[in-house]
């Protein structure tokens, strides 16, 4: 399975922390992005949405992302055809097992020019903010520009706020700003970044790895510093 559609737990603090600075703080739509593909978009989106549908606020979890769809396999559903207009879109809307979550998947690809139109946009959005508390999008990175790619910051400019993620030791730096400044270009609300740290090793793994170096020439002494690091409060710490 493809890290980024593991089910992140909504009990973490983290979780509510973003969700308290977003659809907890009063905010009815809410875009999830991020620079790179696979960098964890899918897996925040359904973890807000489902704190969101906790809260009891009658939410809608919107993929927008034409690179790597992935929210009809994380809800346990197929992916569904849908066209730009309320009437279709509300056929293909699927009740997810938690009470007051609906999930609309990503749309295939003939109808990706549609979304593409601001025009059928604003009348989703209208019309999804008539019936639900909260809209959330899982949309495409910034920086992809495929053919079937509905660009992202195009649906960022259209929400509340927008949540970016980073994944920790895989970002660079320039695939960051150059995100930012088309996010800033459209005059995005940006309200946080989140970074990503699922692939970013713990400092006593770190050492671990590189006493394995000495294990020619300090085979026992090196065992014993790995002991030690592993059992260690200090090392082992998340940040």
């Amino acid at each position: 399975m493809d890290y980024a559609m593991i089910k992140l737990p909504i009990n973490y603090l983290e979780i509510e922390e973003i969700y308290g600075n977003s659809i907890g703080k009063g905010l009815r739509s809410v875009a999830i992005t991020s620079a790179n593909p696979e960098e964890g978009c899918s897996t925040l989106a359904y973890a807000l949405s489902q704190r969101s549908e906790v809260d009891g606020k009658r939410t809608l979890l919107v993929e927008v992302n034409m690179l790597h769809p992935e929210l009809g396999d994380i809800s346990g559903h197929i992916h569904t055809d849908w066209l730009p207009n309320p009437q279709s879109a509300d056929g293909c809307i699927m009740r997810s097992d938690d009470v007051n979550l609906d999930i609309l998947p990503a749309p295939c690809d003939t109808d990706v020019l549609g979304f593409r139109s601001i025009a059928n946009m604003s009348k989703l959005m209208e019309h999804w903010l008539e019936n639900y508390d909260a809209v959330i999008f899982d949309t495409s990175p910034v920086n992809a520009r495929n053919r079937n790619n509905i660009p992202a910051e195009s649906i960022c400019a259209m929400v509340d706020g927008t949540i970016m993620i980073v994944m920790a030791g895989v970002t660079r730096q320039t695939q960051f700003k150059t995100a930012l400044d088309r996010l800033t270009q459209n005059d995005v609300s940006l309200i946080g970044v989140v970074f990503n740290d699922f692939l970013n090793p713990r400092l006593a793994d770190e050492i671990c790895r590189e006493t394995r170096r000495l294990d020619n020439w300090f085979p026992n002494a090196m065992q014993k510093i790995r002991s030690y690091v592993k059992k260690s409060s200090f090392f082992n710490i998340n940040l």
